[in-house]
């Protein structure tokens, strides 16, 4: 069996964590400790040093930066150029809560998934998305999707986060955020790859205008 999978897992739930909590708030969800980890070694393929990378600009990073940095890209605390949210692209309306929000929102029931969240948040945030998706790897032992594993990347993520990523990779430009948007869209394009996924067509109806 690959490793590629596991390590996807792991990655992909430790990049979920630090795109949706404020950094403030790394030490009471263990993100802390999960930033001091050396992930890396010798025998290291090269997905889990670029990911080591992303621990090492995090850990070096002042708080303050990342607390700004988060708070304009994936809070909601002000008025957000590239919102983090599926339904805002993927709704006629753009708006949060849509039908999409919706639909997501069953699919986590019918998979036995349970979120506690900030006020209510949205579950289609692109963080808590990609914490399911570690979820879901966990249990991939080989390159033929799950249908869950398909049904989350092809209905639910992938029509709206190719346009996402890019959008706020050309914008976003605290490094450690950067870097760990530019793995984000790494792993997902292999995923995709990997495992002979399409994105069902899906209408983008928000379109980012450029500064």
């Amino acid at each position: 069996m690959t490793t590629f999978h596991p390590e996807s897992a792991l990655i992909t739930k430790i990049l979920g964590a630090l795109i949706y909590f404020r950094p403030s708030e790394f030490s009471d969800h263990g993100i802390d400790r999960v930033l001091a980890l050396q992930v890396e070694s010798p025998e290291s393929s090269a997905l889990i040093k670029t990911f080591q990378s992303v621990l090492d600009v995090f850990n070096r990073t002042d708080i303050d930066a990342l607390n700004m940095a988060h708070d304009e890209f994936f809070s909601g605390i002000a008025d957000m150029p590239v919102p983090p949210w599926g339904s805002v692209y993927l709704d006629r309306e753009c708006v949060l809560f849509g039908e999409s929000t919706s639909e997501y929102k069953q699919f986590l029931v019918k998979q036995g998934f349970e979120f506690e969240t900030h006020n209510n948040d949205p579950l289609d945030h692109i963080g808590l998305m990609l914490m399911t998706l570690g979820e879901l790897l966990e249990n991939q032992t080989n390159d033929q999707a799950s249908a869950a594993l398909e049904e989350l990347l092809t209905t639910h993520m992938l029509p709206w986060t190719t346009h996402y990523l890019t959008q706020i990779e050309s914008m976003i430009t605290e490094p450690a955020y950067a870097q760990a948007i530019a793995l984000t869209q790494t792993l997902l394009n292999k995923l995709q790859t990997t495992l002979n996924l399409q994105a069902k067509p899906r209408q983008i109806y928000f379109k980012i205008t450029q500064q």
